[in-house]
């Protein structure tokens, strides 16, 4: 199994938020997935925090892309790991909706890649064999350049934590 880091930006924290940007990162560092949505929200419909601490950091160009697109080329980078994916993320609540409304749209049958496992793990004390070096490795990724706010450079930020953390308990020795 391999684990992908991933982050979302999105319109604002309400119910009608809009799906802006995606990022993730494997756990080895050397593959990475970023993409801007071009269909599903329009600038001036954003929050202002949205507006002075996202926004300027989406790079356009090639990143950019429809979600129909976005869910296309997502199922074939993930599905290209050809082994299990379990996506991880710092935020439970706020980045997991956004993949079943990527991959779960309405269609005859549901989209979700053939590869990736039904549940993300949550990076958090609990899965986490040494929290407390977490989050100060998140802060030192962004010291350092990665830029906070933009989905790819968050992924990368919390694989450094996860890393400095010592990765899963499940992994650790007992």
């Amino acid at each position: 199994m391999i684990r992908v880091f991933f982050d979302t930006e999105f319109t604002d924290l309400a119910a009608d938020a809009k799906l802006i940007s995606i990022g993730m990162v494997d756990e080895t560092g050397e593959r990475s997935f970023y993409a801007e949505l071009t269909d599903t929200y329009h600038p001036d419909d954003v929050s202002e925090f949205t507006a002075s601490e996202v926004l300027p950091h989406l790079e356009g160009g090639l990143a950019q892309m429809t979600k129909d697109e976005l869910r296309k080329r997502l199922t074939a980078w993930l599905e290209a790991f050809g082994e299990p994916v379990q996506l991880a993320t710092d935020s439970l609540a706020w980045d997991w909706p956004w993949l079943h409304q990527i991959f779960r749209v309405l269609t005859v049958a549901p989209a979700w890649p053939s590869n990736l496992l039904p549940a993300p793990l949550l990076l958090t004390m609990n899965y986490l064999i040494d929290f407390d070096k977490f989050e100060p490795a998140v802060e030192q990724a962004f010291a350092d350049g990665l830029r906070r706010h933009h989905a790819l450079d968050d992924a990368k930020a919390n694989r450094l934590g996860w890393i400095a953390a010592g990765g899963d308990i499940d992994k650790a020795a007992p």
